[in-house]
């Protein structure tokens, strides 16, 4: 063979795989890779150009004869023809089983088993440490959610659940503190066990924090920080914290990202995300439990903490909102005061507050008066409701170890890389239920709660609001000696009970207010929330909720329908006139909708497909088999060939209407 026969042979081969993958996409619609239709095409050109070979070899054709020249071409297309067809029928069966962008390139490929292998190994550590702490069971495929019903039984779960995650690390712990809020989900004695998960991490050395603080700022701390302390202030799980002065004298603290922290979190989100898809698909627990998006929610917010911007922007916005509520900022709370200027992803700037921690605080608050200590309950307490009901940005992390007492009597809340957000018809509902609550009245509260939560599709209407009622008369004056712990429990146990699930912004919120119990129970001992929370609340639900409030609400919808407004007289005057003459109809548009167009249009456009396919196939089978007709060259009918052309054809539009039959049924 020439180089021009074989530089020819290339060139033809390369259009066909071009053709062959816009064939390829137009039948799937769907993009398919060139590259594998390149090399489908040279696999089976390079068989059936082998395989026909020997046939072409012994046609003898005249090449002075136009009609023989004319008929051996005619047989060339369509021997390519059907080598198209089979390439493209490879492809559709590739594209199948491996889609187009499932296979890595090389390089994702290296990448990928270099990571594959830390993750693999990250994977094989933590199933080992379940199955060391006996749950291995829970890993098997049709597991139960509860084998032994018994409190012992689910005691000792709870525990063995508590030291696999504290074994597994940081990202592991955080997501069981994250378990321990969500009552809705979990049992309260797993609950209970959760939220004694403590991460213990070391302190990072300075010339660590050096490093990372200069890669930051973009240049060395000394030429920003007239003094920064080598020694931290505290060390969490993924930063921690140094003090510091600016060139100008006023005192900060440093909040720096541990360097690897975000990659070694990536990973673990990863293999969390791997062992939840793998517990909802085997076993019947963790798909009443929804485990992939309960993990998927946790790794976003995650994902948050680890970007300090976030924690920047949240405190920004809402210290912000807070000024703008009636009454402004409580002096008693106060937020911190940041940087911009300094801060960044891996590095948070902020003045000094001066204090304890709430939980190392019982000196400090030993000093207080009871009467003094009781204001400042009120105030955390009225500084959340009003993040809640009226902000809608809240702190979602309000423990002790958030909350600082600072000298003069006044509270700082501390590190919002966590924060709720609820849109105004979540805080409309909530505000309601709690008017409703104060009112006594549990078909208003029922009414909020469907609005609030998400309901199942059959929900006993009757039965709820009996035993909301209840509870209402319960909890109505306080919560007693069981604390707001037990109307917690009690309000959730009805929620199972109902199949009613808390979005993630309610479920936020009832996080913030579980938490903010044991502070509050800190800072004034028999501090009853539920009751406290009805005498704060009244004005903010008031002022929130009041006939101005509702006035201003109407006022901004009216404003928008005003254009609407305005052209209805008129419109109402020609529907009386259209009545009373006589002149009044009503159009009834059959597939308005586009998309009912757009899906009656196709499948009558595949079924035209299908009977043209078939008319074609019975077409070429006729034709082949037919006993006369003209010889195109010796041995070879004209219909022969004319039917193989049909058939190619008919074939090509079968496996259009058998991919759209498929695609259907998925």
């Amino acid at each position: 063979m020439s180089w021009l026969s074989a530089f020819g042979l290339i060139l033809v081969t390369l259009l066909s795989g071009m053709l062959l993958a816009g064939a390829a996409r137009r039948t799937l619609d769907e993009p398919v890779g060139w590259v594998r239709s390149i090399a489908t095409t040279l696999l089976v050109f390079g068989i059936g150009t082998a395989l026909l070979e020997p046939g072409t070899d012994a046609l003898s054709v005249d090449v002075t004869n136009t009609g023989e020249a004319l008929g051996f071409l005619l047989i060339v297309l369509v021997a390519w023809a059907w080598m198209f067809a089979v390439a493209l029928g490879a492809l559709l069966v590739l594209e199948v089983l491996v889609p187009t962008g499932r296979l890595p390139t090389p390089l994702q490929a290296w990448r990928g088993m270099r990571d594959g292998r830390q993750e693999s190994r990250r994977y094989g550590q933590v199933v080992a440490i379940l199955v060391r702490r006996g749950l291995g069971g829970f890993l098997r495929r049709g597991a139960g959610g509860e084998p032994d019903r018994s409190a012992g039984a689910l005691a000792a779960h709870a525990r063995s659940l508590r030291l696999a995650l504290s074994d597994a690390g940081v990202t592991y712990v955080k997501f069981g503190q994250m378990l321990s809020s969500r009552r809705d989900l979990v049992p309260d004695v797993v609950a209970d066990e959760l939220s004694r998960l403590q991460a213990r991490v070391p302190p990072e050395s300075w010339e660590t924090v050096r490093t990372a603080v200069t890669d930051a700022l973009g240049r060395s701390p000394g030429e920003v920080f007239a003094r920064f302390d080598e020694s931290p202030l505290a060390s969490a799980s993924v930063g921690q914290v140094h003090g510091a002065r600016l060139h100008d004298g006023r005192e900060v603290v440093v909040k720096v990202l541990r360097p690897g922290a975000r990659s070694q979190v990536e990973v673990d989100l990863r293999i969390l995300g791997r062992l939840a898809r793998k517990l909802e698909r085997d076993t019947q627990w963790a798909r009443s439990l929804g485990v992939v998006g309960l993990v998927a929610g946790f790794a976003a917010s995650l994902r948050e903490e680890l970007d300090y911007t976030v924690e920047l922007a949240n405190t920004l916005n809402l210290d912000r909102a807070l000024a703008a509520t009636p009454g402004g900022v409580d002096p008693r709370v106060q937020l911190p005061t940041l940087r911009p200027e300094l801060s960044g992803p891996t590095l948070l700037v902020m003045d000094r507050m001066e204090g304890v921690p709430l939980g190392e605080a019982a000196d400090v608050l030993a000093a207080i008066d009871p009467a003094e200590r009781r204001l400042m309950a009120q105030s955390l307490l009225g500084s959340a409701m009003r993040q809640l009901v009226v902000t809608g940005v809240f702190h979602a992390d309000l423990h002790p170890g958030n909350i600082l007492v600072r000298p003069d009597g006044t509270l700082g809340l501390l590190d919002l890389g966590a924060v709720g957000r609820m849109d105004e018809s979540e805080r409309t509902a909530l505000g309601a239920f709690l008017l409703a609550v104060q009112g006594d009245d549990s078909i208003a509260a029922l009414d909020a709660l469907r609005e609030l939560l998400v309901q199942p599709d059959h929900l006993d209407a009757r039965d709820v609001e009996r035993r909301l009622g209840a509870i209402i008369v319960r909890f109505r004056h306080g919560t007693g000696p069981g604390g707001s712990g037990e109307l917690f429990g009690t309000m959730i146990g009805l929620f199972a009970d109902a199949g009613m699930t808390v979005p993630p912004g309610p479920a936020s919120a009832l996080r913030t207010m579980a938490s903010l119990e044991g502070a509050l129970a800190l800072l004034a001992p028999g501090f009853d929330l539920v009751a406290a929370a009805q005498e704060v609340g009244a004005s903010l639900l008031t002022s929130s909720m009041g006939p101005r409030a509702v006035r201003d609400r109407v006022t901004r919808q009216l404003a928008g329908m005003a254009p609407t407004l305005q052209r209805l007289p008129r419109r109402l005057t020609q529907v009386v006139e259209d009545l009373q003459d006589g002149r009044l109809t009503v159009t009834v548009r059959s597939f308005a909708h586009p998309e009912d167009r757009r899906f009656v249009t196709s499948l009558v456009q595949q079924l035209v497909t299908a009977v043209i396919a078939a008319a074609s196939l019975v077409g070429a089978v006729l034709m082949i088999v037919s006993p006369t007709g003209p010889v195109l060259l010796p041995g070879i009918d004209l219909y022969w060939v004319l039917g193989a052309g049909l058939a190619f054809i008919g074939t090509l539009l079968s496996v259009r209407v058998l991919v759209f039959a498929l695609r259907s049924r998925r």
